[in-house]
């Protein structure tokens, strides 16, 4: 319920954003360049993301004041997955806002694309032609399959051995390729700025993947694997982010990077209640996962402001690209916090 509230004050703010934000129209005979983001649209992203920022540490945080521990969640497997369940929920709400708003944007100055099967794009005088979305259906497909080869035939600890040998080594050898890829590319879609924030993203998911192998090689399940339906979501999850903002040129490609960010953190807490992985006692609070959701809520919510705020900006701004850097330096300073001691270990 709070997730929700917080979700309808949030969405309440940002239309009062996107009204306050969008310029007067005006009759003429070509399209009028609109001016960028206003400073109070920043004044209330930082606004937005004190409050966000303490009402997720109250709720989250395992001290004995605080939400989460009150209820009685963090002893309870079945009542932890329901509290990140409605946390999801709440995630949705905010996807589903961010869809209603965004469709009822102005398309000024916009050219439709009048092919269904690709979308192009233009470098120079070269066209660019990105692949469609229903070409990963093939991999979905293949993803699929191996999960039901899995569910009827193979014993827990060869699934183990499937993704620890298998799956996880080769997707971190395609996520290199990919990015090798992508550094001798002759060609670029996209501005200076936006290729510095797909580095930022692909870089930082491809680091999570690799942290998900040591993660599955450190449990040492073996006969008591049980998670190979989420170790696979996780997998088909980063492909898909990857392709996303990568290889597309839609305007909202780097909110499903933070979405996504903010996704793995909870499947990985899901991972470990069904896989009976429990942490140790001594364990800090920064050592969690909860520091992680945070910052990617807060920073996707700052994406949601910018997006909705300069949408009808013809100028190429370097700041989203400076909060994405900032988000970047903020999750590498967590991932070396949340490093555990010699005693928590």
């Amino acid at each position: 319920m709070i997730a929700i509230a917080i979700v309808g004050v949030l969405a309440f703010l940002v239309s009062l954003v996107a009204r306050a934000a969008r310029p007067q129209e005006v009759v003429a005979d070509g399209p009028t360049p609109a001016p960028g983001p206003q400073w109070y649209v920043y004044l209330l992203a930082i606004i937005l993301l004190v409050v966000v920022a303490a009402l997720l540490i109250w709720e989250l945080s395992p001290t004995a004041d605080s939400q989460l521990t009150r209820t009685g969640l963090t002893g309870d497997h079945r009542s932890l997955i329901f509290f990140i369940v409605m946390l999801v929920a709440g995630g949705i709400a905010v996807i589903g806002f961010l869809i209603y708003a965004f469709a009822r944007m102005p398309r000024r100055g916009r050219s439709v694309a009048t092919s269904s099967d690709e979308q192009k794009m233009t470098v120079g005088d070269v066209p660019v032609r990105t692949g469609s979305g229903a070409s990963l259906l093939g991999l979905l497909v293949l993803a699929i399959a191996f999960l039901l080869l899995n569910w009827i035939y193979v014993p827990s600890v060869h699934q183990y051995a499937l993704m620890l040998y298998l799956i996880y080594p080769a997707s971190i050898a395609v996520s290199l390729v990919l990015l090798f890829d992508k550094a001798t590319r002759a060609w670029s879609a996209h501005g200076g700025a936006e290729t510095t924030r797909e580095w930022m993203f692909c870089d930082t998911i491809v680091f999570l993947l690799i942290l998900g192998f040591l993660n599955l090689l450190e449990t040492k399940a073996e006969e008591t694997y049980a998670v190979v339906l989420w170790d696979m979501i996780y997998v088909v999850l980063f492909f898909f982010t990857f392709w996303i903002v990568d290889r597309t040129a839609a305007r909202i490609r780097f909110l499903i990077a933070y979405a996504y960010l903010i996704a793995v953190p909870i499947l990985l807490i899901i991972w470990r209640a069904i896989q009976g992985v429990e942490l140790p006692d001594t364990l800090t609070w920064w050592s969690t996962i909860w520091p992680f959701f945070s910052l990617a809520i807060i920073f996707f919510v700052l994406e949601i402001i910018a997006l909705i705020a300069g949408r009808n900006s013809n100028t190429k701004s370097a700041v989203p690209a400076i909060k994405d850097g900032l988000f970047v330096i903020g999750y590498a300073i967590l991932l070396i916090v949340a490093v555990p001691g010699a005693g928590e270990g």
